[in-house]
């Protein structure tokens, strides 16, 4: 250490704690790729499924190497996540562990979320330079892990929520889908919420739009394993959404803070609804200022991280992109801008179903 910066640390109890603070950031950034490996190879659901268990009863669960298994469990004990008992040398997991990493159709689950964070290491060597251009990634960029981690982060919502709870809280949505309408999902990804719409409601039609190749490709995939007939996808760019005003209704998840022209993209919503057409938008919660985000905003930190890594970076991967971040279309932006365009009614549906989200009915 330098001489100045040694004589500018005056409490050494302050340094040691500061440097903890990064230690224990350090270990949960191995934790999560720990994790990631859990998930996948279902260390998770076989300790879940056996437990409590030793080690090579889990490593002949999963027909896996038991020392490996071995150092992996003793790593999990030591991080919090899978309990040990010593009299016994077993290992067991927690009914809240078994929630959140072992049940995917648990509201809780966030395998989704590890596996969108560990495909973002794959792109870490190419963030110097965005710093450097001012230019971010796109989608496409991050690679198909990236997709697949996002349609699993948004899965349970989607799957569990939006017909059944959602969409009837929308005035007039849920009649207008039974006796057949036209429905475009913009920013569409993997196309789950679409399809759950297009199961439900066989009279409408559902047109899914997406720039990403990577996304639209596990649409196709998933819109023919689900068999629905009543579904198109569109890329934008050389199929845009019509300015006819010809759709009953456009929903977006998580589409608006991502989008490198997001006032365009509203716009373009605007002249493609009826006049009696709703739009669906569904973004990240957040405040109207740093400051607010930081007193009050319990997922500022991992939003802003994902702001850095994706979001923004998406937002910023074309010149002049607007680059607004995770937490920066909150519901005071989302009335600026949707007002700007030309909307006239705007309301925020009270559902509670997803922490992150807030979702908001805009009409003409």
């Amino acid at each position: 250490m330098s001489a100045q910066a040694n004589a500018e640390i005056r409490d050494p109890k302050a340094l040691q704690a500061f440097a903890g603070k990064v230690s224990g950031s350090v270990t949960a950034g191995m934790n999560v790729a720990l994790t990631f490996v859990g998930e996948q190879l279902g260390l998770y659901k076989g300790l879940a499924a056996i437990g409590p268990a030793t080690s090579q009863q889990l490593a002949d669960k999963t027909q896996l190497s038991e020392r490996w298994v071995r150092e992996w469990l003793y790593q999990q004990v030591c991080i919090g996540q899978i309990t040990f008992d010593e009299a016994a040398t077993e290992f067991s997991m927690s009914p809240e562990a078994k929630a959140v990493l072992a049940d995917p159709e648990h509201p809780a689950y966030l395998g989704g979320m590890i596996h969108s964070v560990v495909a973002m290491y794959d792109t870490l060597e190419h963030l110097p330079e965005c710093f450097r251009t001012g230019l971010g990634q796109s989608f496409d960029d991050k690679g198909e892990a990236c997709a697949c981690g996002i349609e699993r982060m948004s899965r349970k919502f989607q799957q569990l929520h939006l017909v059944p709870d959602l969409l009837p809280s929308t005035e007039g949505a849920v009649a207008k889908l039974t006796e057949g309408a036209l429905v475009a999902d913009v920013g569409c990804g993997a196309g789950v919420a679409m399809i759950e719409m297009a199961k439900a409601y066989p009279n409408s039609q559902f047109i899914g739009y997406d720039i990403s190749m990577n996304a639209l490709g596990r649409a196709r995939n998933n819109v023919r394993e689900a068999g629905v007939k009543n579904v198109q996808l569109h890329n934008p760019i050389d199929q845009p959404l019509p300015e006819d005003g010809s759709f009953d209704l456009i929903t977006t998840f998580d589409v608006v803070h991502d989008s490198t022209h997001p006032q365009v993209l509203i716009e373009a919503i605007k002249a493609s609804l009826k006049p009696n057409g709703t739009w669906l938008c569904a973004d990240i919660q957040g405040k109207s200022s740093f400051a607010e985000n930081l007193k009050e905003n319990p997922m500022a930190t991992i939003a802003y991280s994902f702001s850095v890594m994706v979001c923004m970076s998406s937002g910023l991967s074309v010149p002049g992109g607007a680059g607004l971040g995770t937490l920066g279309f909150p519901e005071s932006k989302a009335r600026e801008m949707t007002a700007a365009a030309g909307f006239s009614r705007f309301r925020r549906i009270p559902f509670e179903g997803d922490i992150f989200n807030a979702f908001y009915e805009i009409r003409l």
